[in-house]
C-alpha cells in the first residue's frame, strides 16, 4: 500500500515498523546530544580563551577537515565491514577523547590546541559514522520508509537542540564548562550502548577492489551522473555557506546579542523548535513528490533566513528568525538525504553518502572563513554573506534540478 493512502496516524509512525530502527533512532538522539554540547561548548570556550572569532572559526574547521577529508574514504570502508560495529567505534573514540578534555576544562587547563585536537578526533570519527549510519537507515527500512525514517531522526536532532542546549547553556553559566564535555562522554557511551543492542542484518560486501581504486571509480560515479553531481554541489554549497553559521553563535550571541551563554542556548533551542515543527509535519505527510525541487526550495529558504539572523540586532527577533532557519534547515537535510540515497545505485549508494559527508565537513571548514570575514567586518556582515551565497547558489541550480526530478 502507497505510504500517502495509509492513515495519518500509521503513515507518522512508519520506519517504526521496520525492526532495528528504534535503536537507530535512539542512537540518533544521543548522537545529536553529543553534537550539540560539544558545538556549543567548543566554540564558548575558544571564545572565553581568545576573545576571538577567527579562533572560533578556525578551531571548527578542524573537525570540519577531519569529516571533509576522511569521509571520501570512509563510503567505501562502510561498505567492508559491518556496519553496527564501525559505529560503535564511532562513539568510544570520542568519548575516550572527552576523557582528557573534560577534566583539563574543569580544572582550568584546557588550550585551544586540546580543543582543536578534540574537534579532529571528533571529525574523523564523524567521517565514518555519517555513511555507516546512513547504510543502515537504508539496510532497515528501504526506500519506501526512507523519507519517514530520515525525519525522524533529524527530529531527535530537533528535540536535543530544544532542550539540551539551554540545558548546556544552564551548565555553562551555573556549573562550568567543562561539565558539559562529561555530558557529551556520556552521550557517546549510550549511543554506542544503543548500537549494540540493535539486532538487525549485517551489511558487508565481499569486496576485492583496492580500496583506493573503489574511491577512485566513486569519484567518476558522483561526476559523470548528473542528478549526483549536481545534489552534491548544492550540498557543498549549503552545507559550506548555509550550516557554517554554527560556528558564529557563541559570537553572535556574547559580542552582537549580549546574552551570555544561556542567551546562547536559548537561540539554539529556537532553532530546535523550528526543526521539530518541520518534522512534525514532515512527518505526517508521509512522503514528498519531486524531492529535488522540495531540497532546492527549502536551500533557499534556508539561506535567506540566516542572512536575516545575521542582520538583526534584536534578541526576541533573532531568536524567531532562528526558529526560521531551523525549519527550513530540517527540512532541507531530510530532502537532501533521502534524495542522495534514492538517486544512487545501489552499488555505489555508500560512497556516494562518503562525498555527501565530505560536503557537511565543508560547513566547518568555511567556519574558518566566515570567522576571518567576522574579523574584518563584524559577525553580521559574515552571516548576511554566506547565507545569502548559499541562497543564490541554490536558485542558480534550480531550474536544472526541475528538469529533471530525481526518483521519487
Amino acid at each position: 500500500m502507497s505510504a500517502n493512502r495509509l492513515s495519518w496516524a500509521r503513515r507518522s509512525r512508519l520506519a517504526f515498523d521496520a525492526p532495528g530502527f528504534s535503536w537507530l533512532w535512539l542512537q540518533s538522539l544521543f548522537s545529536s546530544i553529543t553534537w550539540t554540547l560539544e558545538i556549543l561548548t567548543n566554540g564558548w570556550l575558544v571564545l572565553q580563551l581568545t576573545d576571538s572569532p577567527f579562533w572560533v572559526g578556525a578551531v571548527a574547521a578542524t573537525r570540519g577537515i577531519g569529516l571533509f577529508v576522511f569521509s571520501v574514504p570512509a563510503g567505501a570502508i562502510t561498505d567492508r565491514f559491518d556496519r553496527r560495529k564501525l559505529l560503535v567505534i564511532t562513539q568510544l573514540v570520542p568519548a575516550a577523547a572527552l576523557t582528557i578534555l573534560a577534566p583539563l576544562a574543569i580544572h582550568g587547563a584546557a588550550r585551544v590546541w586540546h580543543v582543536a585536537v578534540f574537534s579532529l578526533i571528533a571529525g574523523l570519527s564523524a567521517a565514518i559514522d555519517r555513511p555507516a549510519s546512513s547504510g543502515l537507515l537504508y539496510d532497515l527500512v528501504g526506500e519506501e520508509r526512507l523519507l519517514n525514517a530520515s525525519v525522524f531522526r533529524f527530529m531527535a536532532g530537533s528535540l536535543v537542540r530544544m532542550f539540551g542546549a539551554v540545558a548546556g547553556g544552564y551548565v555553562i553559566d551555573r556549573l562550568g564548562i567543562g561539565q558539559n564535555y562529561v555530558l557529551a562522554g556520556v552521550a557517546h557511551l549510550a549511543a554506542a550502548g544503543c548500537i549494540m543492542a540493535m539486532r538487525a542484518p549485517v551489511s558487508v560486501k565481499a569486496v576485492t577492489q583496492p580500496l583506493f581504486d573503489a574511491v577512485r571509480d566513486g569519484f567518476r560515479y558522483a561526476v559523470r551522473t548528473p542528478q549526483v553531481r549536481q545534489f552534491l554541489f548544492l550540498s557543498l554549497m549549503t552545507e559550506g555557506f548555509g550550516f557554517s553559521y554554527n560556528s558564529m553563535l557563541p559570537v553572535m550571541a556574547r559580542d552582537v546579542l549580549k546574552v551570555g551563554a544561556l542567551g546562547l542556548g536559548y537561540l539554539t533551542a529556537a532553532s530546535g523548535i523550528g526543526q521539530l515543527c518541520a518534522t512534525v509535519g514532515l512527518a505526517s505527510r508521509g512522503d514528498v513528490a519531486n524531492k529535488g525541487r522540495f531540497t532546492v526550495m527549502t536551500s533557499i529558504g534556508f539561506g535567506l533566513a540566516i542572512a536575516l539572523f545575521g542582520l538583526s540586532p534584536w534578541y526576541p527577533v533573532s531568536l524567531a528568525l532562528m526558529g526560521l532557519v531551523g525549519v527550513m534547515g530540517s527540512l532541507y537535510d531530510a530532502g537532501m538525504g533521502t534524495t542522495l540515497l534514492l538517486v544512487a545505485s545501489d552499488a555505489m549508494r555508500a560512497r556516494v553518502q562518503g562525498f555527501y559527508s565530505s560536503t557537511i565537513g565543508f560547513n566547518q571548514v568555511t567556519g574558518f572563513g566566515v570567522g576571518v570575514i567576522a574579523t574584518l567586518l563584524g559577525v553580521p556582515a559574515a552571516l548576511a554573506i554566506s547565507g545569502s551565497i548559499a541562497a543564490a547558489s541554490a536558485l542558480a541550480l534550480l531550474p536544472r534540478i526541475t528538469r529533471r526530478p530525481p526518483q521519487d
